[in-house]
């Protein structure tokens, strides 16, 4: 007899069915950090050393929020100036102040939860560390070729999550095609995608933010979710057939 295995599960801290970005015809991966302008640039790597400063809480995680505050300090013309040019342009696009300022609050709102997805915090906090211990030894001349490069590191966190979600994707799938009409509803993951013929399936599962903090700047809540990164509980029960007594 052919040995059943359990279903495939998503990479720790990860819903069962998550929407991700994804990567287009010229192999790039379309995320909100694409396509930046070198004011954008600034501001999103700013954006993302800020979610780290609040997020990321290991005791080894000092130097990003004191790299954070150097930043600031440090950096204030340079982010003054990115800061009012990204407003211009928002305006240039909108009819009306208040438009544009709701334009910016609801982009900077996508920018900071793009940077506190739980799934890819620990190499996230990984690379801020980095890149905030950089900083701090030896400040930049050039912020913003700093900034480029910084954000291009916190990219490849989230694509390493990126990547094995879509291993993910592919394992599960090939499961339900083969194990799925006989023991999916045994499976929690395959209970979460297409219910279980008593209740409606609960479809993508997010973490809550516990609170947020005001960006000083763009007025968007910055959220803060404590994840314990070496812990993943997720349910998972022996495969057993639909027919069985």
């Amino acid at each position: 007899m052919e040995a059943v295995p359990f279903r495939p599960l998503p990479p720790p801290q990860a819903a069962y069915d998550l929407q991700i970005p994804r990567v287009d015809a010229a192999g790039v991966r379309q995320t909100v950090n694409t396509g930046l302008d070198e004011n954008e640039t600034l501001w999103h790597f700013r954006s993302g050393w800020n979610v780290a400063a609040l997020n990321c809480q290991l005791a080894a995680d000092d130097p990003i929020l004191t790299g954070y505050s150097a930043l600031l300090t440090s950096q204030s013309r340079a982010l003054s100036r990115a800061n009012t040019a990204i407003d211009r342009k928002f305006r240039q696009n909108e009819r009306t102040d208040r438009a544009a300022l709701l334009a910016r609050e609801t982009h900077s709102t996508g920018v900071y939860n793009y940077f506190a997805n739980p799934s890819a915090r620990a190499d996230f906090c990984a690379a801020a560390r980095e890149v905030a211990s950089e900083f701090l030894a030896t400040p930049p001349q050039d912020i913003a070729a700093f900034a480029t490069a910084g954000l291009q590191r916190y990219e490849q966190a989230f694509n390493r999550f990126y990547v094995a979600y879509e291993q993910y994707e592919q394992l599960s799938a090939e499961w339900d095609r083969k194990w799925g009409a006989q023991y999916g509803p045994s499976q929690p993951g395959w209970v979460a995608l297409y219910g279980d013929g008593t209740r409606t399936p609960p479809g993508e599962v997010t973490a809550e933010a516990t609170g947020f903090v005001l960006d000083p700047d763009s007025g968007a809540e910055v959220p803060v979710i404590p994840v314990d990164e070496t812990v993943a509980a997720t349910p998972v029960v022996q495969p057993v057939p639909t027919d069985a007594q």
